[in-house]
């Protein structure tokens, strides 16, 4: 991705940055922001550019930028978050991760390869994979994704959620997704 911190990076991949890390807001959700991610070949501009998001944009997502994926056949976009407990609300709290993105009107390749949203919480790992080309055809709205869920109790300690939205087993190649970020919210029961 073009960002001030290239230079720092010879790698072609974006590294996360965790002081970009939103904290639990007053409804108990956690935004992560595009610079909080892991994104493989994020540093290489032929493949994803971070964009500045509108005004009217940032108010629907909560995010003030996003990555655009020009081109790529291998989408790899991960992230964690330390499980702390303060984030259970009440004795056990459930939180749904979604990963909200659009797409425009030019995005190409999300019709037959299935992307996988992985779910790791303590070693325990949790998969789904969806086809998003429903989602393509209602090009240029914002969408939110879910990419699984995760249970806090107020007896933890310690733990790790780790996350990921894949797509690595075609040869198609794939554009035009806008991600904003990630929502971690807490589900109403």
């Amino acid at each position: 991705m073009d960002n001030e911190h290239s230079h720092v990076y010879s790698n072609p991949h974006w590294k996360a940055d965790d002081s970009y890390l939103t904290v639990q807001d007053y409804s108990g959700s956690i935004r992560i922001p595009v610079r909080a991610l892991n994104i493989t070949w994020g540093n290489v501009a032929r493949f994803w550019e971070r964009i500045p998001l509108t005004e009217e944009n940032t108010k629907l997502t909560g995010f003030e930028e996003a990555a655009l994926l020009l081109q790529v056949n291998w989408i790899e976009v991960t992230g964690k978050l330390s499980i702390l407990p303060s984030m259970a609300l009440s004795t056990s709290t459930t939180y749904e991760i979604l990963y909200i993105l659009k797409f425009r009107e030019d995005a190409f390749g999300w019709h037959s390869a299935p992307v996988k949203f992985k779910l790791r919480i303590n070693g325990e790992d949790k998969v789904k994979s969806e086809i998003l080309h429903c989602y393509r055809e209602k090009q240029d709205e914002w969408h939110e994704i879910p990419g699984g869920q995760f249970t806090v109790s107020k007896d933890i300690t310690v733990g790790m959620v780790e996350f990921g939205m894949f797509e690595v087993e075609s040869d198609w190649w794939k554009g035009g997704l806008i991600l904003a970020g990630i929502k971690i919210e807490p589900k109403l029961v």
